[in-house]
């Protein structure tokens, strides 16, 4: 249900939280200082996530993998790093679609101006999905 997602992204100790906090302090000032500029990434590194593409980048390091896809390296930086997910990085075995979904979601969790966000409708289509509760928790209890 979309509720179940709501309430497990928006959970103030949860950690679409703790990952929307790390991208707020580590993306570069002339990303944050420009309107909605770390939403449009995010959006962006979402839609990059072609499942052709991605597999076709498995077998290389996945900041790597990250970087050629075009993610800028702030995020590949923190999508490689432990510090948002404690001693295991986000990736490694992980489906397209989980990583694609926890970029989407974390949107709003980071937009200073949501109702008028370039990336609202695409966010807004995420939440209407009807399992994406279940994925993201899923993808979480990966994670520890």
């Amino acid at each position: 249900m979309a509720g179940d997602a709501l309430a497990f992204v928006f959970d103030h100790h949860g950690f679409y939280v703790r990952l929307a906090d790390d991208l707020i302090d580590e993306v570069p000032w002339r990303r944050r200082v420009r309107h909605h500029g770390l939403c449009v990434c995010l959006d962006a590194a979402s839609k990059s996530l072609d499942p052709a593409a991605y597999a076709r980048l498995a077998q290389i390091p996945t900041r790597t993998a990250l970087l050629r896809l075009g993610f800028p390296k702030f995020l590949a930086d923190i999508l490689t790093g432990s510090s948002a997910f404690e001693v295991k990085e986000i990736l490694g075995a992980l489906p397209a679609a989980h990583l694609w979904h926890s970029l989407r979601v974390t949107i709003p969790l980071v937009c200073r101006d949501f109702p008028v966000c370039p990336a609202r409708m695409d966010v807004v289509e995420t939440f209407a999905s009807p399992v994406l509760g279940r994925e993201l928790e899923r993808f979480v209890a990966t994670l520890r």
